[in-house]
């Protein structure tokens, strides 16, 4: 095994937990720089030390130390920082200039709903910001208006970051039909059997009424804006993806193919690819020219293992980079030339996470064990 060393700090008490791994020795320095009280222990095994190492990690981060490695080699984090919290699925978050806003739930507290925490990049917590209501499923920023567009428990609202104020403009909460997206100068979200696209300013400029299906308690729903905000691909059928022309609101065309629910979908190679993560069925991903609707196949972006379940993707800025996360392994790709780079494991999860880059090869990472973390990738 190769050495792990790993360095927390507590930034109000400038206290310093040095953790090491050798082979089966944990090695654990503590103090501060000018001294240190060091502690050994071996393991019987490779296994039990690492375990133990990454045990005494989140001990230490739950005391509020925070991993900080700007020299982070690849499929290493950079950050780990505790947020705590109750674990209610909504772990979301969104990458500004400002920082890092992360939901947190709050429902420990009495009389606090939910929170935005603004994180930099170092783990210092900048703001914090109450939410008008708990269950942020899903944050998206906004840069033209310097705002975030938010679905909290179903309903639509806008942050204004600068003015610190919310805005609901969904009205009234649906019931699990909403999702929100934001391109450069359009944003689309639905609730209430209600799909908008508004431009920079909320002006309306496109509404459809729509049908929901519920398939064993579940329902297929999903909406996603191409980037340059001309396309819009929804799905709300079994089975089916509409592709609009937000312009004009016109109906290009109907994907058609073997799946049941689409969770997650990217427009890609300049809007002649769209890139679908499949809920059930294959519980993979699914790839269809848009200049024909036909499902292709790319072999060379499959994880290499038995198993081809993928639970999460994202794209870095300009999609020269594709992550995939199976569980808690994490494969990425070079999208332009269609190959594996690398892959590793993302720490201190238990089974979910939400994924997304904060710079070219920066993974922000939000676990269901109440940490934010960012992997060089």
């Amino acid at each position: 095994m190769n050495e792990i060393k790993h360095q927390l700090i507590d930034y109000k008490s400038d206290k310093i937990i040095n953790l090491i791994l050798k082979d089966r020795m944990l090695i654990s320095e503590t103090g501060k720089t000018d001294k240190f009280k060091t502690t050994k222990k071996e393991f019987s095994s490779n296994e039990d030390a690492l375990k133990n190492f990454y045990k005494k990690e989140w001990e230490s981060l739950k005391k509020g130390f925070v991993l900080n490695n700007e020299n982070a080699k690849i499929g290493q984090p950079v950050l780990h920082k505790f947020l705590g919290g109750v674990y209610t699925g909504a772990i979301s978050f969104a990458p500004t200039p400002k920082g890092i806003f992360v939901y947190k739930d709050e429902s420990e507290n009495e009389g606090i709903k939910g929170s935005l925490n603004l994180i930099d990049l170092v783990g210092n917590v900048l703001k914090t910001i109450e939410l008008p209501k708990p269950l942020a499923w899903n944050i998206e920023y906004r840069k033209e208006r310097n705002s975030l567009i938010m679905d909290i428990d179903h309903y639509i609202y806008e942050f204004d970051i600068e003015n610190g104020v919310f805005h609901n403009i969904g009205k009234e909460n649906s019931h699990i039909d909403s999702f929100v997206s934001v391109a450069n100068d359009k944003t689309a979200f639905a609730t209430l059997n209600q799909l908008s696209i508004v431009d920079n300013h909320n002006k309306i400029l496109h509404t459809k009424s729509y049908e929901i299906e519920i398939i064993n308690g579940s329902s297929p729903f999903c909406g996603k804006l191409s980037k340059d905000g001309n396309l819009l691909a929804f799905h709300n059928k079994e089975g089916e993806i509409q592709i609009f022309d937000t312009k004009t609101g016109n109906l290009l065309k109907k994907i058609v193919a073997d799946f049941r629910m689409v969770y997650q979908f990217e427009f890609a190679d300049n809007n002649q690819l769209l890139v679908v993560r499949e809920q059930y069925g294959t519980w993979g991903m699914r790839y269809f020219d848009l200049s024909t609707a036909d499902e292709i196949q790319i072999k060379e972006l499959e994880i290499p293992e038995y198993t081809k379940d993928v639970n999460a993707f994202c794209f870095n800025e300009d999609q020269t980079k594709l992550v995939l996360l199976q569980r808690a392994d994490v494969y990425v790709f070079d999208f332009t030339d269609k190959k594996l780079l690398h892959s590793f494991k993302i720490e201190h999860l238990v089974k979910s996470c939400k994924i997304k880059f904060v710079a070219e090869n920066l993974l922000c990472v939000r676990t269901d064990y109440g940490c934010f973390s960012i992997y060089n990738v």
